[in-house]
């Protein structure tokens, strides 16, 4: 009978409930909200599935101790009560990570230094020797969170960012983060019925990871490494049952999936990651000027348009966005994610929802317009 463990996966701000509905269909329990990530209890196969079909997970950590500390004392008292030796041996590879935001404590390294000292005194204590550290690819990722006086170690059972599909071998100017793409498509309700067009493609991501979606396909089914791999209870036998029983939920998808982009550079670094991706067949990437579209009609957009200080656009961009949206794509919707809040009010359509997001440290909001006869509006909703 497998073991419950109990586990936190991480995820980007506002997309903490549609990874709480992804970790309900895998078959999670216990399974509580929290700021940018999802608690929730499971066995080994959970555990397998949520690295391997989680669209908007970044990291899934196994907990090992939850506890209150206000000074380093504590900090190494508690992870010095986890006993290490269950969870690896001398001849492993170890590294901490931490992520702070208290004021009792205000350095990563040194409460990572801390925790580091407490598991290397344990096995000097017990077994006379020590195992090694390697920040750049160890065995076991050991990872120390502290908000205020409460502080959890955990392992990273998923070892690089789950975000790293490795479809996206190249990429355009300031790509969008693949969890975050795939977490708007799902914020979307896009129903898979009506035709999908990134008009502004870049590297594709918004592509694949709709085409995954509407194909059922696990976004890490193909990737080679994950943390637990490298753990000594992992399942081989399990795992590869998943992720054959995974890949035979995978459906057919008889649509087509568009994207066009004005930079020929563009076109071709998307055209390669969808080759990648292996979804080539349902994906479309052509060479195209949105501001030139002329008479689509019943579409579902989504787009990724210039914004931040990374890529620099013309003074009306916005608003020539919104008067080809009007008078081009009638009866559709569009989706449109900007930090440019400001920029966003000279489209010039009324939004049906607005989401706030973040893509790295730009706050974001996600629109929705629905163009259809007397749809236009000079003013967005207040915020």
């Amino acid at each position: 009978m497998n073991e419950i463990n109990n586990y936190t996966a991480t995820t980007l701000y506002g997309l903490e409930k549609v990874l709480y509905d992804e970790l309900t269909q895998i078959g999670a329990s216990s399974i509580e909200i929290g700021n940018r990530c999802v608690y929730f209890s499971g066995d080994k196969t959970v555990l397998y599935k949520s690295n391997m079909n989680l669209r908007t997970a970044l990291k899934v950590l196994k907990t090992e101790r939850v506890f209150n500390a206000n000074n380093e004392k504590i900090l190494y008292h508690q992870a010095s009560k986890i006993k290490w030796d269950n969870i690896f041996n001398v001849h492993n590879t170890f590294s901490v990570s931490s992520t702070v935001n208290s004021k009792f404590f205000n350095h990563n390294k040194y409460t990572s230094l801390v925790v580091k000292d407490a598991i290397v005194d344990q096995f000097k204590k017990f077994h006379n020797n020590r195992p090694s550290v390697d920040i750049k690819s160890p065995d076991y990722n050991i990872n120390l969170h502290i908000t205020n006086k409460q502080c959890s170690i955990s392992i990273n059972s998923s070892g690089q960012s789950l975000h790293k599909r490795g479809y996206r071998l190249n990429q355009f100017k300031a790509p969008i983060n693949e969890v975050l793409a795939a977490g708007i498509i799902l914020l979307s309700g896009w129903d898979k019925k009506v035709s999908f067009i990134d008009p502004m493609c870049g590297s594709g991501t918004f592509l694949i990871e709709a085409a995954m979606i509407a194909t059922n396909k696990a976004p890490n089914l193909k990737r080679k490494s994950f943390g637990f791999k490298k753990w000594k209870n992992f399942d081989i036998s399990l795992y590869e049952k998943i992720k054959q029983d995974l890949k035979k939920e995978e459906k057919q998808y008889d649509k087509n999936i568009y994207g066009f982009d004005i930079a020929a550079s563009s076109v071709a670094i998307s055209r390669n990651n969808c080759q990648n991706s292996g979804l080539e067949k349902i994906i479309k990437v052509d060479g195209a000027n949105f501001f030139k579209s002329q008479n689509h009609n019943n579409c579902f957009l989504m787009f990724n348009p210039p914004y931040g200080r990374r890529i620099s656009y013309r003074p009306d961009y916005y608003k020539e966005i919104g008067d080809v949206l009007k008078h081009n794509y009638q009866n559709s919707t569009a989706w449109i994610i900007s930090s440019e809040i400001n920029e966003l009010k000279k489209i010039g359509l009324r939004p049906s929802r607005k989401i706030k997001l973040f893509n790295g440290q730009l706050e974001c909001r996600l629109i929705k317009f629905d163009m259809y006869p007397g749809s236009s509006s000079s003013k967005l909703l207040s915020e």
